[in-house]
């Protein structure tokens, strides 16, 4: 059956309509679809759907391995357990065009466009709230742009002369070897205003969209998107307090292979031409 595409203006538009469709074909969920969330960028715009006994729940897409999403949907229910409000991951399915679709647990709250002073304490205590929580998780990877094993030859790598030139700045910047994060936090490797949910006073009530995969190591990094991620500055004194808690060298090098793995991030999912130059050129700006 052909499908209209709902989230038309995703940077990887995709029809839930046809993701619920195949998942209750092959799993017999029984899922009902229920609305679409008003996020219309980004890359993984979340559906809502219900359970058969009437439970709400997102379901997102990503192209992210589907061992990385079941090993993120244990650590997060696990540290769930603990009182981080993070939602409880009820199914984990690889789709028969590569993606994975996500069925999590549909928390309160809202969205805030920007962050005022109130709501970027908020933000950034939540985030320090995931300081050491996965001491116990030692199978949990860094974040991708810590991970070696030559990834980013294979993307930024194939992007002729200039991408070259900006691996070899990498390297000069991390002292001519690569620099290994160290930690046991929980890192959000998209923590943005878009991905955490608030309450009416303002609290944290949720961290949602763990799309990219959950990591492991220092907290802080997560921080950068903030930073550097053209959401909007939030309240940028107090986001430039907890970065100024690293170290020069450690912040250049975060920073550094932040910017690198934004260009690696466009081709693999795919973007267009113009939007990998244009993370290209703000990485070179970034590196010098």
């Amino acid at each position: 059956m052909a499908h209209q595409v709902e989230f038309r203006l995703s940077e990887n538009p995709w029809a839930p309509t046809a993701v619920v469709e195949e998942v209750n074909a092959r799993t017999g969920s029984g899922l009902v679809l229920t609305g679409l969330a008003d996020q219309v960028g980004g890359t993984s715009s979340a559906a809502y759907v219900a359970w058969p006994d009437g439970r709400e729940a997102a379901m997102t897409r990503t192209r992210t391995k589907l061992s990385t999403m079941r090993q993120t949907a244990s650590v997060l229910n696990d540290v769930r357990s603990g009182g981080l409000p993070v939602p409880a991951h009820q199914l984990v399915l690889e789709l028969h065009d590569g993606y994975v679709a996500v069925v999590q647990e549909r928390l309160p709250g809202r969205h805030v466009d920007s962050l005022d002073p109130g709501t970027a304490a908020a933000f950034i205590a939540m985030n320090n709230r995931f300081a050491g929580v996965l001491r116990d998780h030692p199978q949990v990877p860094r974040p991708g742009a810590f991970r070696g094993g030559g990834v980013f030859e294979r993307t930024v790598g194939q992007l002729g002369r200039r991408g070259r030139r900006l691996l070899e700045r990498l390297l000069e910047v991390d002292g001519g070897r690569p620099f290994r994060m160290e930690g046991d936090d929980l890192v959000h490797t998209d923590y943005t205003p878009g991905n955490v949910l608030f309450d009416a006073s303002g609290n944290v009530s949720g961290v949602v969209d763990w799309n990219s995969g959950a990591a492991r190591g220092d907290r802080r990094y997560a921080l950068l998107a903030m930073r550097w991620g053209g959401i909007g500055a939030g309240e940028p004194d107090q986001i430039e307090a907890e970065l100024a808690q690293l170290t020069p060298a450690t912040r250049r090098s975060y920073e550094a292979h932040w910017m690198v793995d934004q260009v690696h991030e466009s081709v693999v999912k795919g973007f267009s031409p113009e939007r990998v130059q244009a993370d290209l050129a703000r990485a070179e700006k970034v590196l010098g």
